[in-house]
């Protein structure tokens, strides 16, 4: 009930009044908030027209906070020509809905009609009728704010998910922007990368070639198959082959390095012993060690498991291992390598007493290439290569490696290889 519609209802229920009063003046008034306002009359002036405001508030107040019918003796003794009756006052109705009033129903009487309850009760219940209006107006206005509410909310949301897809488009085609350009720079590098390993498996190999014929006719001067040498000239030959030897070995490191960054690098495995990979490899580099002074021992249990494993290429590790460690140790030096069982590996360390390496050195030790400074480029040989391809020879074996490492105390460099797979089910 909005508008319009509220004063037709309370019109209709005017015309029952007026049904049962005839043409009785009476007036119909709503609370609002702490306030009445009056919002239907029919046949009848301002009850309180002749009344200050004052008066006016307090009878209709009284009136509320009785929630009885009473008679309230207004004078209408001025009003009579208007009205065109002799009534002596207004009976004022109170609109309730169970305990809560909602306005005030007030209509002309003579004294001896408010006090006769056969008279007031049905206007009380003309009362609770116009009540139940009115409660419905209000539930409805009610409903209708929510409904418009939530209308305005839906609205606002619907905007925002409006501009929030155009965002979400418009980042989609700028990541699909940024994912074709990042994908074309990957093709280039691939490309690169593949080139580069063509140009290091070809250059390498067409090294090599030539490197092998020196090395052979350095080793014929040698030996004098081609004629007697002086003291001199054999002291310039060694010179010659150690670096033909150096430089074929630096070769054999570039072509492994490549093989491995491009997948190509083929594993022959099979179970092994690591205790005779190690014995092997220490063999192998002894006289270097004791060149220079340095202690080389083995301790490692030859009864420990087999491993699961390419051998020449674990030994290649172990002699990247040792040769590294050799190059950074001083004389008088010692390098431990020693093998233990943990778990389902097999854990190889090799330790030192050289010259250890920063925090900084550790994390970059196994990257291609990198030497630990200029001093270290200048008093060994190696272009960097060995540790890097002996991560690569492990992680291909699904092992682990890694370095613990005090500047000035030495190095321990660890890695992990499975053991036989029969064993470790067993």
């Amino acid at each position: 009930m909005r508008g319009a519609d509220e004063t037709s209802i309370c019109s209709g229920a005017l015309d029952l009044i007026r049904a049962y009063l005839l043409e009785r003046p009476c007036c119909i008034w709503k609370k609002t908030e702490s306030t009445l306002s009056k919002i239907c009359e029919r046949g009848m002036v301002e009850v309180f027209y002749r009344q200050s405001e004052q008066g006016h508030q307090a009878s209709l107040t009284r009136a509320l906070v009785s929630g009885n019918s009473e008679f309230d003796p207004c004078p209408l003794s001025s009003l009579e020509a208007d009205l065109g009756q002799g009534f002596d006052g207004f009976l004022h109705i109170p609109i309730k809905n169970q305990d809560d009033i909602l306005g005030i129903l007030s209509i002309a009487v003579f004294k001896k009609e408010a006090r006769d309850r056969a008279f007031v009760q049905p206007l009380e219940s003309v009362g609770r009728l116009i009540a139940i209006s009115l409660q419905n107006v209000d539930n409805e206005d009610q409903s209708t704010k929510r409904e418009r509410d939530l209308k305005a909310e839906v609205e606002s949301a619907t905007r925002e998910l409006e501009s929030t897809n155009k965002r979400l488009i418009d980042r989609v085609k700028e990541l699909k922007m940024l994912y074709n350009e990042l994908h074309k720079r990957v093709q280039e590098l691939t490309q690169a990368n593949r080139a580069k390993d063509e140009f290091l498996s070809v250059v390498s190999h067409e090294l090599r070639t030539p490197l092998t014929s020196i090395t052979g006719f350095l080793a014929v001067l040698l030996e004098e198959e081609a004629g007697t040498i002086t003291h001199q000239q054999r002291k310039f030959l060694s010179i010659a082959k150690q670096s033909a030897s150096r430089l074929n070995l630096i070769i054999s490191d570039l072509l492994d390095i490549s093989r491995i960054e491009s997948g190509r690098l083929n594993l022959n495995m099979g179970s092994c012993s690591i205790f005779e990979v190690l014995k092997s490899s220490l063999d192998g580099l002894k006289s270097s060690a004791n060149a220079k002074g340095i202690e080389l021992v083995l301790s490692a249990n030859p009864n420990l498991p087999l491993i699961w494993g390419d051998a020449d290429r674990l030994q290649q590790v172990i002699d990247n291992l040792i040769s590294n460690s050799i190059k950074f140790t001083e004389k008088d030096g010692k390098i431990e390598v020693s093998s233990e069982e943990k778990g389902d590996f097999i854990q190889v360390s090799v330790r030192d007493t050289g010259r250890g390496l920063t925090k900084e050195e550790q994390s970059k030790v196994f990257d291609m290439f990198y030497q630990a400074d200029a001093s270290t480029r200048r008093s060994a040989s190696g272009v960097g290569l060995g540790l890097a391809i002996a991560r690569g020879i492990v992680m291909m074996h699904g092992g682990q490696i890694s370095v613990e490492s005090d500047k000035g105390k030495g190095s321990t460099f660890f890695f992990l290889i499975p053991r036989h797979k029969a064993q470790r089910a067993a």
